[in-house]
């Protein structure tokens, strides 16, 4: 199978507008903007892309960011120095201090300050490079992961610090699945965030291996006619159409640039790939079965993203 788009530019066109056309609609739903969000620090080389990260979210958002310390065993002195050090780089933005929590866990520390802000929206880092290699390529962090299995707001996941952390924001990638329940959150999440001016990227990865793997686990066959690279392609915009129509109905209401595409390969590895190499902004939905494969998809695309990850 290749993981090339279509080369057809016009046919890719015509195929989604006729999917489009053809669609039950769906409504994306209508995000309130956070009144405040819980930024989260850890004392680590991340940090300060964080709060960057931050001060991006709540500007575009008009929020208040609540700074809170995950790191254990802190002395109060040395705690409130470095909040105030974090708060100082997010200029511009309404800022309060988290009380400490007294939790030894820090994921516990993350959600409880989470819970007492009334924070509707995370950003915290996962860590990357030479902090992956104490942990190992499956993994982001133990407290990352924790906070992600236990969340039911969106979270921001900054990974590799980087220049112009704040121009990802520009050009969102929102990679979808068609029979995803939280495709549309995922949408609409990335929308409000983003705002008009972004250039938005819809990608929808047509993973052959995973659909074979699916209808094994129903104890169904999947006909090798339905495998070939077309048909993978028909299907999948068939299926997308939907999806398709309610974000270009947006973009057009919003004069929002928006790019739709399709791609054959292994998910994690091709929607990893086209982030990174865009330094897009990546938004994805999450799961809400933490024990589906689908779950377990999306926790690797995060592992091997260096580009900001918003799960929703």
């Amino acid at each position: 199978m290749s993981n090339t788009p279509l080369d057809d530019d016009l046919h890719e066109a015509m195929s989604r507008f006729k999917a489009a056309a053809q669609a039950q609609p769906i409504e994306l739903p209508k995000i309130e903007p956070p009144a405040k969000v819980l930024v989260a620090f850890d004392q680590s080389n991340q940090d300060d892309a964080v709060a960057v990260a931050a001060r991006e979210v709540c500007t575009r958002f008009g929020a208040t960011a609540v700074l809170a310390l995950a790191s254990p065993g802190l002395d109060i002195e040395t705690r409130r120095k470095h909040l105030e050090a974090m708060q100082a780089k997010l200029a511009g933005v309404s800022c309060e201090i988290s009380p400490p929590q007294d939790d030894e866990d820090p994921a516990d520390r993350i959600l409880d300050a989470q819970q007492a802000a009334g924070a509707k929206f995370l950003v915290l880092p996962a860590p990357y490079l030479e902090n992956l290699d104490k942990l190992g390529r499956d993994s982001v962090g133990s407290t990352a992961e924790r906070v992600l299995a236990r969340a039911t707001t969106p979270i921001l996941f900054v990974r590799e610090p980087r220049e112009g952390m704040a121009g990802c924001f520009g050009k969102p990638l929102t990679k979808l699945h068609v029979r995803q329940p939280e495709a549309a959150d995922a949408l609409a999440v990335g929308f409000a965030l983003c705002g008009t001016a972004a250039q938005f990227r819809v990608l929808f990865v047509v993973d052959a291996a995973a659909m074979t793997e699916a209808a094994a686990l129903l104890g169904h066959e999947v006909d090798p006619a339905k495998l070939t690279d077309q048909a993978l392609l028909d299907d999948a915009q068939a299926a997308a159409g939907s999806l398709v129509a309610a974000a270009q109905h947006w973009a057009s209401d919003h004069k929002a640039a928006l790019k739709v595409d399709f791609k054959i390969g292994s998910d994690p590895d091709v929607t990893a790939r086209e982030a990174n190499d865009g330094g897009h902004l990546l938004v994805l939905p999450c799961p809400a079965d933490r024990n589906s494969s689908a779950y377990s998809r999306a926790l690797t695309v995060l592992r091997l993203s260096s580009v900001p990850v918003l799960m929703v």
